[in-house]
């Protein structure tokens, strides 16, 4: 083919010559293994036969051999073997152009880079888009390396991903940028061994492709989905101006319409749909102007009896919560804002909490002429509130019941081996003082050993270390996050009370943790309670407590109950948990030690460190639960 030169040409052939330059007896030329033939059998006939006739039969004369006939046969055999052996040769090699052809018009057919090189890097075939890329006639690059062709940098790089494939003989495949007259392409090369019959490597095979059109249409792709995002991210940013000044808008359209009298009959049926009580009370009027459907269904009462007694409403609050919603009710005229929880008192006598609360309505010189409220009844949140104290109660109860039982069983168990020394010392004094011989003197021993377990048993009671006595527990699968949001929503209302924020980071990707529940629960809610009281001491801001959770390490996790409460000295630090020990007025200096023996008793470990900024952090680690 045209496009497609080999190493050596012949006048005949236009594959490229590529033989392997390993020796084999088949690449032998028939002639010379002809004459070879020839030259054994003449050996034969004319010396080797008749030194062995000679040697069996001796009596035979030489003149009896005529190896002459036979020469002549080995000279025709030899002919004979030259011409089958030429034959043969030729048909080989006829097929080993043809398929070198076959290969040659393939690669010139490709339109990427084909290229065939030996082992030392020299071109033994190269198609046109080859000889383009190097910018030379076809002729020129065959027998040449990449470093007579190419720009070193870029010779240097092929020569190297060549000699990876020789080495490692695998298929490989790069992509590479280069620059050539100036221009900088990018290609994509695959190169794979080639092997003779005998499968050892002889050479290189490989096609390069030019990418560089799809790589700057990509790189265009880039920009322009960069651009478009940055349009996006432009056109969002306007809509949401456009956004925020329409909800503006729609806010001022609201108050709008509340203040003109005509679109009271609109905003009628909006409030007639909502579960609460929408209520609009006039301040220059000193009366309700208008109350939504609701206010029946809550208060059991009938809407036309507003307008005929306007205090109706005010006449069905609990009598101990009547006077105090009264002054509320008078405050709201002046400043516009009500928000107080009451109850009512229903016709059948049920009683409802009601959650009331007003914003104020301006005018166009900005005076509150209007409040508009809703009133939403919350019996069933205060039931569940009512329960969840009472639940704290009993849970309470439990705790100091619990604390009692294991403070007795400790007590009972260190205290019983001094207590039966001490009797059994008394006892031996009393049998020595029954009989009449005995010297006083003797029982100074004895006596002394009661003192010294009166005094032991003393020290046990002032310095007691362990509350709980480690015991196994029926410890399962524990969800910890889900746990400390339980206790948490226990603590609710305590929370409230003190005023102090809550704040949860919990890692949502935490493990289970192997421990009991019960227990756990309390250690946090004394944990809880320790952190509120610490908070009320510094009567001060912020009022916030963290919980936070994380990994440990690849077997704990580590649950810490942060406050921002008075903190602790270091030398209280050193007694934090020691039982009795307490800087609160009124404190049993009990609760650190429960839960550092509940924690302990569960396989963790439980211990506090002081806050920079102020407050103290108490910080305790599980066990992660194993399946296996």
């Amino acid at each position: 083919m045209a496009g497609i030169q080999n190493s050596n040409p012949q006048p005949d052939e236009r594959a490229p010559a590529f033989e392997s330059r390993r020796w084999y007896p088949s690449q032998l030329h028939p002639a010379a293994l002809s004459a070879l033939f020839m030259l054994a059998g003449l050996l034969w006939i004319l010396w080797v036969n008749p030194l062995v006739t000679l040697w069996f039969q001796p009596a035979a004369g030489a003149k009896s051999l005529e190896p002459w006939p036979d020469a002549l046969a080995i000279l025709l055999s030899g002919g004979l073997l030259y011409w089958l052996l030429q034959a043969r040769a030729k048909t080989v090699h006829r097929a080993r152009r043809a398929q070198e052809l076959r290969l040659a018009e393939f690669i010139e057919q490709i339109t990427d880079v084909a290229f065939i090189k030996d082992r030392r890097g020299h071109y033994l075939a190269l198609n046109s888009a080859g000889a383009r890329l190097a910018c030379r006639p076809l002729t020129d690059c065959l027998n040449r390396s990449d470093l007579d062709l190419f720009p070193a940098e870029m010779a240097r790089t092929m020569i190297e991903e060549d000699r990876r494939v020789l080495a490692g003989g695998m298929l490989l495949s790069c992509e590479n940028t280069f620059t050539l007259q100036g221009d900088t392409r990018t290609f994509l090369s695959t190169k794979w061994p080639c092997r003779d019959a005998a499968g050892h490597t002889i050479g290189i095979l490989g096609i390069a492709r030019d990418i560089t059109a799809r790589k700057h249409a990509e790189q265009r792709s880039e920009r322009a989905r960069a651009d478009l995002e940055s349009r996006v991210r432009e056109r969002t940013a306007q809509l949401s101006a456009i956004n925020e000044n329409l909800e503006r808008q729609i806010a001022a359209r609201i108050q709008a319409e509340i203040a003109l009298r005509e679109s009271e009959e609109r905003f009628r049926q909006l409030a007639e749909h909502i579960h609460e009580v929408f209520w609009v009370h006039g301040i220059d009027e000193e009366r309700t102007l208008y109350i939504s459907p609701a206010y029946e269904e809550i208060w059991g009462r009938p809407v036309h009896g507003l307008h005929e007694r306007p205090l109706d409403w005010l006449e069905a609050i609990h009598p101990d919560d009547r006077a105090r919603i009264q002054a509320a009710h008078i405050a709201k005229q002046g400043s516009g804002h009500f928000d107080e929880e009451y109850r009512i008192v229903r016709p059948d006598g049920a009683i409802r909490w009601i959650w009331d609360r007003g914003f104020p309505i301006h005018d166009a010189a900005g005076h509150v002429y209007r409040i508009a409220g809703l009133a939403e009844d919350i019996t069933r949140r205060k039931l569940a509130e009512d329960q969840l104290r009472r639940q704290q109660v009993e849970l309470a109860r439990m705790a100091r019941l619990s604390l009692a039982v294991e403070l007795a069983s400790s007590l009972a168990h260190e205290l019983n081996q001094p207590l039966a020394a001490i009797v059994a010392y008394t006892q031996a004094c009393l049998t020595l003082l029954r009989q009449d011989t005995t010297d006083p003197r003797v029982l100074t021993g004895p006596l002394d050993e009661v003192v010294n377990q009166g005094m032991r048993a003393g020290e046990i009671i002032r310095h007691l270390r362990e509350l709980v006595q480690k015991h196994p527990a029926a410890q399962a699968a524990l969800d910890l996050n889900a746990l400390i949001r339980s206790v948490v929503h226990y603590a609710q209302l305590e929370l409230r009370q003190a005023g102090v924020t809550v704040n949860l980071e919990l890692d949502e990707a935490l493990p289970t943790v192997i421990a009991d529940d019960i227990q756990i629960q309390l250690a946090v809610l004394y944990l809880l309670r320790n952190a509120i009281e610490a908070i009320n001491e510094k009567r001060g801001e912020p009022r916030e407590l963290t919980l936070r959770t994380a990994m440990l390490d690849a077997d704990h996790v580590l649950a810490t109950v942060r406050d921002t409460g008075q903190g602790f000295s270091q030398e209280v630090e050193n007694h934090l948990f020691q039982p009795f020990f307490t800087t609160k007025p009124g404190g049993m200096g009990l609760g650190l030690s429960v839960s550092r023996s509940i924690i302990e008793s569960q396989n963790g470990q439980l211990w506090a460190s002081a806050n920079p900024e102020g407050g103290a952090s108490f910080h305790f680690s599980l066990p992660i639960h194993s399946c296996c």
